[in-house]
């Protein structure tokens, strides 16, 4: 079973092997697995990634946003996003991070590690069921609500949003990394994450949920089960005091 060493070891890697290629401005013609443009930075880090998988010999089964799925022998499966935010690394804005979650199953319910590392600042954050989130070694708990709430909040089709928030003005984000977004939600730097556009991956989420959970935060999930790489989900993320009056019925809590 992957331990979150594990994880943070794989996550330098792929930090290491790409940091040539950010800000390069490289796009290629073809798209991942994911169905994104590709880019150096990207090919970069899915480089690492499968030298990674060839190492350790024995696996478990890898759905990466480049690559697509890996089958495996061993338990569990883990999700990755090599680079969340590569358009913003690919040319240079400081907001783009690996993602990398173990879960024991294909449920979300069973997410056991988490690791997102800041391809640009070095911050590490980690989290592991039962335990605790962790930001450079230090412990970390979402922010108890007060005050003007800070929300990473990418526009909505509709825009419908506003009418669902209940407390009046807020501080809207649209950063360009997810996983990221949520990995500042758990360290109390941001109150709450929403995308209701039933627009994200799976790979873009599943370590973020595990480290806002641990960090004593609400998830709420339009689907439990992992699926693939289709642009599916919709979430709901922060301290309950800030999410409360935000949930609709299809969305499940985590």
């Amino acid at each position: 079973m992957l331990t979150v060493e594990d994880l943070v070891d794989l996550a330098l890697r792929i930090k290491e092997r790409a940091s040539s290629y950010i800000g390069a401005d490289r796009e290629f013609s073809y798209t991942s697995a994911g169905g994104d443009t590709a880019r150096a930075v990207d090919e970069a880090a899915q480089e690492e990634l499968s030298k990674w998988i060839d190492e350790r010999g024995s696996h478990p089964d890898v759905l990466s946003e480049e690559s697509g799925l890996i089958r495996g022998k061993e338990p569990g499966v883990l999700l990755i996003d090599p680079i969340d935010g590569s358009s913003n690394a690919d040319r240079g804005i400081p907001f783009a991070c690996v993602s990398i979650a173990y879960s024991l199953s294909y449920s979300l319910r069973d997410l056991d590690k988490a690791v997102i590392l800041d391809i640009f600042r070095g911050d590490l954050y980690y989290a592991e069921k039962g335990s605790g989130s962790f930001k450079n070694g230090s412990k970390i708990k979402v922010r108890k609500f007060r005050g003007t709430p800070v929300i990473y909040a990418p526009c909505q089709h509709d825009d419908s949003l506003k009418e669902r928030i209940a407390f009046g003005h807020i501080a809207r984000r649209d950063l360009g990394s997810v996983a990221l977004g949520l990995a500042y939600v758990a360290s109390g730097q941001i109150d709450a994450l929403i995308d209701l556009r039933n627009n994200l991956r799976i790979v873009d989420l599943a370590a973020g949920l595990l480290l806002v959970k641990e960090a004593g935060g609400s998830v709420y999930l339009n689907h439990i089960d992992v699926k693939g790489l289709e642009r599916s989900f919709s979430i709901v993320a922060g301290a309950r005091e800030a999410v409360k009056d935000l949930l609709i019925p299809h969305l499940k809590e985590l």
